[in-house]
């Protein structure tokens, strides 16, 4: 109780720097958080919309079966996730499920222009072209081939680039802003409280007794801000996706999960910043080099 009546009165002494770092710490968590939901919701965009197959490799009429288990085998590389054989005739029997109305009949056997194919899942999209260059290598193999265009693949991969780093610098920014601001509040409510603290410490309370209601302040001021990004973010996400189908464009299935993990790091990251802004503010008011 003494804790929570102190940090309370910490609170309602600094009301203006309390404001401003709850604010600060609420922008600079949205821009992060924005650009989580970004890459991320990008990342599930190129894998839904090539219907979790990165790669098609289309191989000769001609070669053997041995030839085609060991194109198989050279297939299964460390970027390769998993590897799928479809046959020719079941390549034929697909495109009659999604057609019926086509005489497909007519085509089987040796009249099928059909070849056979493997289907390959990357453990990472941004090796799909590498991975493509290392299949079209293999002698029978004729046609190396991605569910989307290359231009698409390629836009949405570079988008996906420019955000990943993006987000880092905007982390480090963005993060070393709220730190400051969240440590200036701290740091006032030391400094007007400095008489205090070293009368309590005279009397027999330890350093960390009395520091714990200014880590209680932090505390607040990065969660009450992440809470407040975390609303933003939801109001946003909704805003995002309502725009994706007027627009007619993927929708990733995922996107619940996405949202949901990003409130989560939100969350933390706000504590995490409101924790160590106060404590390197005690730090600092203190000789001590630790608690």
């Amino acid at each position: 109780m003494f804790w929570l009546r102190e940090t309370a009165s910490n609170i309602r002494r600094n009301r203006l720097m309390s404001l401003l770092a709850i604010t600060t710490s609420a922008v600079g968590l949205s821009i992060l958080g924005t650009f989580y939901l970004l890459t991320n919701l990008t990342r599930a965009t190129v894998e839904e919309s090539t219907q979790k197959i990165d790669l098609v490799i289309f191989l000769h009429n001609d070669i053997s079966p041995a030839r085609s288990r060991q194109i198989f085998q050279a297939s299964r590389i460390p970027q390769v996730k998993t590897v799928e054989f479809v046959s020719r005739e079941q390549a034929l029997r697909a495109i009659k499920r999604d057609f019926p109305t086509l005489p497909v009949e007519d085509l089987k056997g040796r009249d099928n222009p059909l070849s056979d194919e493997l289907r390959l899942k990357l453990r990472n999209p941004n090796d799909v072209f590498k991975v493509r260059a290392y299949m079209s290598s293999i002698k029978g193999v004729i046609e190396t081939r991605t569910p989307e265009a290359d231009s698409v693949v390629r836009a949405l991969l570079a988008f996906n680039r420019f955000l990943t780093v993006a987000g880092m610098v905007a982390l480090g920014v963005l993060g070393l802003a709220i730190l400051l601001i969240i440590h200036n509040a701290i740091r006032l409510t030391i400094v007007a409280r400095r008489r205090e603290m070293r009368i309590m410490e005279l009397v027999g309370a330890t350093h960390t007794f009395v520091s714990v209601p200014f880590l209680c302040e932090g505390l607040i001021y990065g969660v009450s801000g992440a809470t407040v990004a975390a609303v933003l973010l939801s109001i946003m996400h909704s805003g995002l996706i309502r725009v994706l189908v007027a627009w007619r464009l993927p929708v990733p299935l995922s996107q619940g999960a996405v949202l949901g993990d990003c409130i989560l790091l939100t969350l933390g990251a706000g504590a995490l910043f409101g924790l160590l802004g106060s404590w390197f503010s005690l730090l600092r008011s203190s000789n001590k080099t630790a608690l």
